[in-house]
């Protein structure tokens, strides 16, 4: 070890992950069906009164997220910076659901919430929105040492 260059890290004090996690806009959701993974870049939205994230995900029918949050009995969030000497993870795990229509807060609310929806090489009129809800069992924070 002594030939590998390491920078210590320190756990992050519940202030700062609630301040990191609320000023953050994306990080990567991974679910689980059984043996098989499935990660995906995604827009997040910090509920810190309910406890819980929350994410804006489409459907073009094809995609197979849903099935995955279907299956995966926990979830896993994680968002960082890595800019240079500086760095900072979290990360937020707990049950995760596609949230009902009675549920979801109106349009306008959802587009203060996640901003314009990233459109691939689908018609936006094939595609299905839907609020997903991720449970906050566990929420962590790690930081570089100073």
């Amino acid at each position: 070890m002594r030939d590998i260059r390491y920078v210590y890290t320190v756990g992050t004090d519940p202030e700062t992950v609630t301040e990191r996690l609320s000023n953050a806009s994306s990080g990567v959701l991974s679910l689980a069906d059984g043996g098989r993974s499935y990660a995906i870049p995604a827009h997040v939205s910090y509920d810190a009164e309910g406890g819980r994230l929350l994410f804006r995900l489409t459907d073009d029918g094809r995609s197979e997220k849903f099935a995955f949050i279907e299956e995966t009995e926990e979830a896993t969030f994680v968002c960082y910076e890595d800019a240079g000497k500086d760095s900072w993870s979290i990360m937020a795990r707990g049950p995760i659901r596609v949230l009902p229509d009675d549920e979801r807060p109106d349009a306008t609310t959802i587009n203060e919430l996640f901003g314009g929806v990233r459109v691939f090489d689908e018609e936006v009129d094939d595609l299905e929105f839907h609020l997903v809800e991720l449970e906050l069992d566990e929420l962590t924070g790690r930081e570089t040492a100073r």
